[in-house]
Order: C-alpha cells, then sequence, then structure tokens
C-alpha cells in the first residue's frame, strides 16, 4: 500500500510538471490556434542559460535562473513577433507555421547541443532544495514540493486573470473572434503578444526546474510539449482547467500504472488511453466542465455574441 501512495505522490509531481507546460500550450493554441512546438525551445533556452551563467561564469544561480527566465520570455515574443505573425500575414497558417516552428525548435536545441554538450546537465543546488518532506510513509523532495505549489498557483492565477481582468476578457474575445475583435478598435498583435509572452514566463519556469532537478537534455523539452498536447486535446481545445485536470491525469496515470506494468510501457500505457478516452469522448473532458473562465473560445455558432458581451464596458457596480 505505501508503494501505492508513494507512486500517486510521483504521479502529482509529474502531473504538476506537465501541468506547467500544458497551461501555456494551452493559452496559446487556445488563442492563436499556433501549434507552437517552439515552445519547448522556450523552456530549453531557460534551462541552458541558467546552467551555462551558473556553472560556466559561476553566477549566483538565482541571478542565472532570472536571465534564463528573462531570455526565455523574449525569445518566446521573438517567434511571434519576427516569424508567426508575418507569415501570416503573407497568408502562411495551420502546416506552415507548425514546420517553421519546429525549424525553431530544431535550431535552438541543436545550437545549445553544440555550445554545451549533449549530455544531461543540472545545477547544483545544494543540499537544502533536495532534502525530503516525509508525509506519513511516503515522501518528496522540497524542490518537488515548490513545483506542485507553483503548478497550483499558476493555474489559479491564470483563472484569474482570464476571469478578472481586462487583458483576460481581450484574450477571451480574441480566442473567439479575432476579426471582431480588430473592427472594435482592439489590437489582436498586443493581445497574442502578451499571451506569448505570459505563456512563454510559465515555459521558463518548467526549464528553470528541469535543470535544477532532473537535468536538461536534447530532447527532454520535446518530450514535456507532446504530453502537453496531449493534454490539451483531451482536455478540450480552449479549456485551461481541461487541460490543467487533464495534464494532472496523465502524470498520475504514468506512474500508478508501474503497479502492474514495468515502468518503460508506462507511457505507452498513458497513449493507449488517451486514444480510448479521446474516442469515447472526441471533444475532450470540457464538456463536463463548463464554468466561466475555463474556456478561451465560445462555440463557433455563438462567437460574435460571445465576443460583443466579453468586450462590452462593465457597468457601475458590476463585478470585473
Amino acid at each position: 500500500m505505501t508503494l501505492f501512495w508513494q507512486l500517486v505522490i510521483n504521479g502529482i509531481v509529474a502531473g504538476a510538471l506537465y501541468a506547467l507546460v500544458a497551461l501555456g500550450f494551452a493559452l496559446i493554441f487556445g488563442c492563436t490556434r499556433h501549434f507552437h512546438i517552439a515552445h519547448a525551445a522556450v523552456m530549453a533556452t531557460a534551462a541552458y542559460l541558467t546552467f551555462a551563467l551558473s556553472e560556466r561564469t559561476e553566477l549566483p544561480l538565482a541571478v542565472a535562473a532570472v536571465i534564463g527566465l528573462a531570455a526565455a520570455t523574449l525569445l518566446g515574443v521573438v517567434v511571434l513577433r519576427l516569424i508567426y505573425l508575418p507569415l501570416e500575414r503573407r497568408g502562411g497558417q495551420g502546416f506552415v507555421l507548425f514546420l517553421v516552428s519546429l525549424g525553431v525548435l530544431i535550431l535552438v536545441e541543436n545550437g545549445f547541443t553544440l555550445w554545451l554538450g549533449a549530455g544531461t546537465l543540472r545545477v547544483d543546488l545544494g543540499g537544502a532544495l533536495k532534502r525530503p518532506v516525509d508525509l506519513g510513509s511516503v515522501s518528496l523532495t522540497t524542490m518537488q514540493l515548490i513545483l506542485v505549489a507553483v503548478a497550483a498557483a499558476a493555474f489559479a492565477g491564470l483563472r484569474l486573470l482570464l476571469r478578472r481582468t481586462g487583458l483576460g476578457t481581450d484574450i477571451r474575445a480574441l480566442a473567439a473572434n479575432a476579426e471582431l475583435v480588430r473592427i472594435l478598435g482592439r489590437s489582436p498583435e498586443r493581445i497574442t503578444t502578451a499571451v506569448y509572452a505570459l505563456a512563454s514566463v510559465i515555459a521558463g519556469l518548467v526549464g528553470v526546474y528541469q535543470v535544477a532537478d532532473t537535468g536538461i537534455a536534447p530532447g527532454v523539452s520535446t518530450n514535456l510539449i507532446i504530453f502537453a498536447f496531449v493534454a490539451v486535446i483531451l482536455g478540450g481545445i480552449g479549456s485551461v482547467g481541461g487541460a490543467f485536470a487533464a495534464a494532472m491525469l496523465l502524470g498520475l496515470l504514468q506512474n500508478v500504472s508501474q503497479l502492474v506494468i514495468p515502468s518503460e510501457w508506462s507511457i505507452s500505457v498513458v497513449f493507449l488511453c488517451f486514444l480510448v478516452l479521446i474516442t469515447l469522448l472526441p471533444s475532450g473532458l470540457a464538456p463536463l466542465r463548463q464554468r466561466r473562465g475555463f474556456r478561451l473560445a465560445a462555440p463557433a455558432g455563438d462567437r460574435t455574441a460571445a465576443t460583443s458581451e466579453s468586450l462590452r464596458p462593465a457597468r457601475v457596480g458590476e463585478d470585473g
């Protein structure tokens, strides 16, 4: 029984990691329909730069992490402004943007591999953050506990932003109908830039965690993006809450399944269950939990009305 609960704890930790990646990916995909696989390059940038600045130049780890996070955020915004948006103005979309995004990922990861090598890189945290925290008969490290707390805080903060702020209103309106947003005098480019910056900050946090805990190596961030995409599809396109819930479910399933199958088969079980669930529920988990603020986009038939409602000024005394 102790093994079961330890696997549950491990699943929560893995799910928190997948959830952080899925939150940013869901925000971008739900708002813009960009299959931004270069999101993995954003994570890798934060991880590799944190390692290089901390271990090669001997900057304090906190300073290195902040610089790595800033560089990752800048990369996400630059990819949008200098690559995606110009391509969209020329009619490029869908598969074209995916191929370009894949190219960015390959270039960034190969560049860091040439610079820092192909081995697993990890920063030295010392003993404090690696110290185990006992929860009865199970345990996790302080770093893992921080990860779970950050994932919960990121989800709560993103949900609050989408429901209670002007930026959240603009994001939901853009996801519903970009053309109407432009007609009503808002700038879709500025809103999209804010979405990419926010998602890139979250991805950067994942990269910093990776290099500080499990280590970073070529392909690690790409694997996380694959799990994030599965979570976004399973959770329902445009559903931030669904993506978070699906990511946690994937982490639990991957780890708890090790009770009955060898660990090397656990990922196969996850994808088998995904295929079964998505066949039974083509719209994912989102229809099971329709709550205001969880979905970015309204159903296609209601998008004009939803956008107009999103952008109307609030009356005095009305909740924001």
